[in-house]
């Protein structure tokens, strides 16, 4: 029943929009929202471990005010994902900022590891990334019975991108290293743990568990990484910006802590976005709360990213 409502709340966004276009979708969005944020306690719930962060010392009625804000973002980029793929025509206009920078790391032929995240208008990085002039290689997540569908599903047409699925033999970790030793790009989500390992790191002054693949990758194949993030900044207009470039050493015998620098950098870049585009945050857990980091092998691994004998 829950997948059946959602599919049809999805429906009539996309009735709107093959009606009436993008900014009809986003009339209908803001009641929906004001509604939703007005009478579902789960939602702060969701959103006030980040709200209390970014905002501190926010009374009750900024953080209501935050969360609308947030919610409503989110349904927008939504929105924008459908106008994608359902609209002719449909294209969204912006900047690549210091893309550049890419090119020229592109230019050593180890490849480029491109680390996105759940903030702002994520499937425009996705669909413009091809101004590269090079193979992309998007390490995600893909389900095609998903309610919730990509801008290339709905438009019926394959991804400019080649998608390696990371539930795949070894989390397609052999996949993406095959692809840096061609010399191309593969993007990697970077900001939520989902089990495998993963270092501890302090986001916005207190600890939180990332993800550790994408930088023994780039440790064993020697390719550079990049934190690339993009922004809504307008109805139809949006900002790719390169917000740091780096290199990991990798070191044999060192357990996974060898990452924390590499996951501290992304975690700055990371706040430093959100210092830009406070609203643009899309990740509605406790973001904070411990986890269980998982298991390599026969043993342990703990959040220092050393492993342990299993008891």
């Amino acid at each position: 029943m829950k997948k059946r409502l959602e599919q049809l709340g999805h429906g009539i966004f996309y009735l709107f929009l093959l009606a009436g276009g993008q900014l009809a979708a986003y009339l209908l969005l803001f009641p929906v929202i004001m509604v939703y944020v007005s009478t579902s306690r789960k939602i702060h719930r969701l959103v006030n471990p980040y709200v209390r962060r970014r905002f501190p010392g926010a009374g009750s009625g900024a953080r209501l005010l935050h969360a609308f804000r947030l919610v409503l973002s989110f349904g927008r980029v939504l929105v924008d994902r459908g106008w994608l793929g359902l609209r002719r025509g449909a294209r969204l206009k912006g900047d690549f900022d210091n893309s550049d920078v890419l090119i020229e790391a592109l230019k050593e032929g180890r490849g480029l590891v491109l680390l996105t995240t759940h903030v702002g208008n994520w499937q425009t990085a996705l669909a413009h990334i091809d101004l590269l002039g090079i193979r992309v290689n998007s390490l995600m997540h893909y389900a095609e019975e998903e309610v919730a569908k990509h801008f290339f599903d709905l438009k019926g047409v394959g991804p400019s991108f080649n998608i390696i699925k990371n539930d795949g033999f070894m989390g397609g970790m052999v996949e993406a290293a095959a692809a840096l030793s061609r010399g191309e790009v593969v993007t990697i989500m970077a900001d939520r743990y989902a089990g495998g390992p993963a270092v501890e790191v302090d986001f916005f002054k207190d600890p939180v568990s990332f993800p550790a693949a994408a930088y023994g990758l780039a440790g064993a194949t020697g390719a550079p990484v990049a934190v690339l993030l993009a922004a809504k900044t307008g109805r139809r207009s949006y900002r790719l910006h390169v917000w740091d470039l780096f290199y990991v050493e990798r070191r044999r015998g060192e357990g996974h802590d060898q990452f924390v620098p590499a996951a501290a950098r992304f975690a700055g870049a990371l706040e430093t976005y959100l210092g830009e585009y406070p609203w643009q945050w899309y990740n509605f857990f406790d973001f904070w709360r411990p986890v269980i980091t998982g298991y390599r092998g026969r043993s342990k691994v703990r959040k220092d990213g050393k492993s342990e004998k299993r008891t």
